[in-house]
């Protein structure tokens, strides 16, 4: 028989999940009527919890767990591996340990995040890539466990994060791809809904604006090198004298790759900016003109405000953190 978890108890209930996890628990914050309800259909249905999870209940686990949004093949923003690296310092020096969970789309990361919770398989978590309407963090907020997220959320008032300046990271973009009056601007950014890919898209808009820039598009794609490359095949047969400003070097990559076959030049013809200094970035030809994210400030506001909301069982006052990304500028931004 496969075994019934607390997301089947809830869809049969239409209850949500936390109130199932909580009625299982006997949580006075539940109603009677609605933890009888929810018991009496666990033994029904044959439920019954992690029992390592039995084991943790009102104790510590020693660990911190990180989700890493998908899609993350091949860990593709160099600012993730420098938290891991940089948190599993801060921890050893705690006695604590990492646990990475991934998933490989929106719903699965969604239910990773009960998981952790759920059966109790870390102290506090670190999120990233917040979203607009970002259910993990209402969960997380609804079961008063530790977190922190990379990136501020609907409700940026009730719990810390860190983040990365994204509007001010579309405006360096534009600034610099605006010095030669380019007939047309391409902005390519990630998927519609994360915070970041739409406030990137918001600050490249109106620094656009501000430069009087004209023949204006916004382009939505998965952040990788072969969506680039797609996209570059696409446009650049017929670009002249054309401006792209990516939100992430990889689909820059992708642009190198495609005008190297169709003969087209970045730096002369077609002026190119990337995003995140991703490593290769300078020595491609020519180096990429980019912004830094700050990948080491980044990981030690995350790793120091996490264990400050361990020290006190998540009950200190929220911190927040905005970091303000640095232009590299070389030389693909340039039109002859």
């Amino acid at each position: 028989m496969a075994k019934v978890g607390i997301k089947q108890l809830a869809e049969e209930l239409d209850v949500d999940f936390s109130t199932v996890s909580r009625a299982l628990r006997n949580d006075p914050r539940v109603k009677p009527e609605t933890t009888e309800k929810v018991q009496k259909l666990a033994i029904e249905r044959g439920y019954r919890p992690n029992s390592a999870a039995r084991a943790l209940r009102g104790g510590r686990t020693g660990r911190v767990a990180v989700l890493l949004s998908p899609p993350q093949q091949r860990f593709a923003s160099p600012v993730f591996l420098e938290l891991l690296s940089t948190l599993d310092g801060y921890l050893r020096k705690e006695r604590m340990s990492l646990a990475v969970f991934a998933a490989r789309d929106w719903e699965e990361e969604v239910e990773v995040v009960r998981s952790v919770v759920d059966d109790r398989m870390a102290d506090a978590i670190i999120l990233g890539r917040t979203r607009l309407a970002d259910e993990r963090i209402r969960y997380l907020l609804d079961s008063e466990v530790p977190f922190v997220s990379f990136g501020r959320s609907p409700w940026p008032d009730e719990h810390s994060w860190v983040e990365i300046d994204y509007v001010e990271a579309g405006r360096i973009s534009v600034s610099a791809l605006s010095q030669n009056q380019p007939e047309t601007l391409s902005i390519v950014s990630a998927s519609e809904g994360l915070r970041f890919a739409d406030n990137f898209v918001k600050g490249a808009q109106d620094e656009a604006i501000v430069r009087g820039l004209q023949n204006i598009t916004v382009t939505r794609v998965e952040m990788s090198e072969n969506q680039g490359e797609r996209l570059a095949n696409e446009i650049l047969s017929e670009a002249n004298r054309s401006a792209f400003a990516c939100i992430q070097d990889s689909l820059a990559f992708g642009f190198y790759r495609s005008a190297a076959r169709q003969n087209r030049k970045i730096g002369e013809e077609i002026a190119l900016f990337g995003g995140q200094d991703f490593p290769g970035a300078e020595h491609t030809a020519p180096p990429l003109s980019t912004f830094s994210t700050q990948d080491q400030e980044v990981a030690n506001l995350l790793s120091q405000v996490m264990l400050h909301r361990l020290g006190t069982d998540g009950k200190a006052t929220p911190q927040h953190h905005t970091i303000s990304p640095q232009p590299l500028l070389r030389a693909s931004h340039f039109l002859k």
